[in-house]
């Protein structure tokens, strides 16, 4: 019996020791479809051929005065990568590579543009771009993205959607709470609109199964003589998984989620899975061989 509860006693004291190996991910949000250490990857596309009618029209100053859309209007867009523009596109890749996510937290983050109350979960990340035909031309940078928590927030984070008029303003919310209801999103900003009065009642949008489109009718905006159509996609992560602009029925900008391939398993997974197994097997043992002490039978001397 000595010798048995000796070797029990080692057994535990080997599980102990391999517990430190076995990885645990840290819980996160319910909305929050995404994990630590996930990496992404955009590509960006203009179509400089179809542009003339956007400049003749001054579409330029009309979505440059959508507060506050400014600097990152589709005008930006296009004087960034018109020199790159007779390439093929896409002109550009912009990888996303998640550092860690946060702890939820509730502020007003969209100040001064928006003072209301919002809960939400940081994302610490990597981004930038990288010019696709040389990649020793980028501008890589850290910073903090946020992934709100519910419809309503989600409206709001997109600044009533003004967001959407720009894939530069567009790149500030690259994910969705996976918990959105797309309907009721439609809903609320065609309420919002409407409370605006004006040209935003000539604003219409169609909730899809995983995004919506927005449409502007031609002199919808006065000035654009051809229809204003904005498309945009997440996928079940609440990731954007396709940004299109098109006007008077061509396809100005598409900026769309390029599917990375499966990181190789790194050499601390392998030991993960190795000693997480060899943890495994050792509270087996130790389990039919406590159960096969306790069934030994018991002689008990005449």
């Amino acid at each position: 019996n000595m010798k048995k509860t000796k070797k029990f006693s080692q057994l535990i004291i080997v599980l102990f020791l391999l517990l430190p190996f076995v990885k645990v991910s840290p819980a996160q949000e319910s909305y929050v479809g995404i994990q630590d250490g996930d990496e992404y990857l955009w590509w960006l596309s203009i179509y400089r051929q179809d542009w003339w009618r956007y400049f003749r029209d001054d579409l330029e100053g009309t979505l440059g005065n959508l507060w506050p859309l400014g600097s990152s209007n589709m005008t930006t867009v296009y004087w960034d990568w018109v020199i790159w523009s007779q390439s093929t596109p896409p002109q550009s890749r912009w990888p996303f590579n998640i550092i860690s996510i946060g702890t939820e937290e509730t502020g007003t983050f969209f100040s001064p543009f928006d003072n209301t109350t919002i809960t939400s979960t940081p994302v610490n990340a990597t981004a930038g771009w990288i010019l696709s035909t040389y990649s020793g031309v980028n501008s890589i940078y850290n910073g903090i993205w946020y992934i709100v928590n519910d419809t309503s927030s989600f409206l709001r984070q997109t600044l009533n959607l003004t967001l959407s008029f720009s894939p530069y303003s567009i790149m500030s919310v690259p994910f969705a709470p996976i918990n959105i209801d797309w309907s009721s999103f439609v809903s609320e900003f065609l309420g919002v609109m409407n409370s605006k009065g004006g040209l935003y009642n000539n604003i219409s949008a169609t909730a899809l199964s995983n995004g919506y489109t927005l449409i502007v009718p031609a002199r919808g905006f006065e000035n654009n003589s051809g229809a204003i159509e904005i498309n945009v996609e997440y996928n079940h992560k609440g990731q954007l998984r396709d940004y299109e602009f098109s006007y008077g029925e061509k396809l100005l900008v598409k900026y769309w989620s390029y599917v990375l391939p499966p990181p190789p398993i790194s050499e601390g997974e392998v030991l993960t899975i190795v000693y997480g197994g060899i943890a495994f097997v050792t509270i087996v043992l130790i389990i039919l061989g406590v159960k096969k002490i306790h069934k030994r039978p018991v002689y008990v001397g005449a």
